[in-house]
């Protein structure tokens, strides 16, 4: 129990270990962010940020969360707020006005015009995005983005986003793209944050796109361990793009 001059008697949640599998679905029904998976676990991190409504109930597979009348620190719905706050900072890297989460809606395409010297007497008229939502780089996106529930996700290698002229045509649509660099980003990292992305949103299936160049290889390894985390058997697709452009092979 936490310490503090005042001590009341009210509802809290209770995780019951032996139930908790460490699915992570509990952690985007929390509001105030009270709930985190700990060493594969779900706990309480703050009596005073849990409100206890328990709207993350439903969210549990196994019935590990219950709602008992225990005495405990008030609820404090300021700490709560700063709590989301800053796990949005500490997931979307402090400082990076792009990082803030949003997702397309349908049809909303918009056409950017460069530069007047960088444009012909015609100016250019870019192809639809397929992109659906913001961020896409795997150290901004929060594993609980709306975009990422129940979908088909597309892993992306840095290089191969811009190595492959028709990814959006042949790989983005239906997709939720994540972009990654397995050679300058960290592995333990990139683990654990594409298992419990795989495991919080019921991921459908997921396909990575990486170069041909060994440093790459790495992607495949990463997203496989995180897969086998899951416990889940998500179907992997594996495309090696060439260093000309080219799709070398299919797996």
């Amino acid at each position: 129990m936490e310490s503090s001059t005042t001590i009341v008697k009210r509802l809290m949640i209770h995780i019951d270990e032996d139930l908790c599998t460490g699915c992570g679905n509990c952690v985007p029904g929390c509001a105030e962010g009270a709930l985190q998976i700990v060493d594969g676990k779900a706990k309480v991190v703050s009596e005073s940020f849990c409100d206890g409504l328990g709207a993350c109930l439903g969210e549990c597979p196994e019935g590990a969360l219950t709602l008992r009348e225990v005495e405990t620190v008030p609820f404090d719905e300021i700490a709560a707020k700063q709590n989301i706050r800053k796990q949005r900072l500490a997931s979307q890297e402090v400082g990076c006005v792009g990082s803030e989460k949003f997702t397309y809606f349908e049809g909303d395409v918009s056409v950017h015009e460069g530069p007047d010297h960088l444009l012909p007497e015609t100016i250019l008229k870019p192809k639809e995005s397929r992109l659906t939502h913001w961020p896409i780089k795997l150290r901004l996106l929060m594993p609980q983005h709306p975009v990422l529930r129940n979908a088909s996700v597309l892993i992306i290698a840095d290089c191969a986003a811009l190595a492959y002229t028709s990814m959006h045509e042949d790989f983005l649509k239906d997709k939720a793209a994540v972009l990654v660099c397995p050679k300058f980003e960290d592995y333990q990292q990139n683990l654990e944050k594409l298992t419990q992305m795989f495991k919080v949103n019921n991921v459908k299936d997921v396909s990575v796109v990486h170069m041909e160049v060994p440093c790459c290889h790495g992607l495949v390894r990463v997203v496989a361990q995180a897969i086998v985390n899951t416990g889940r058997n998500i179907p992997l697709r594996v495309f090696e793009i060439g260093v000309k452009g080219n799709i070398k092979t299919v797996s």
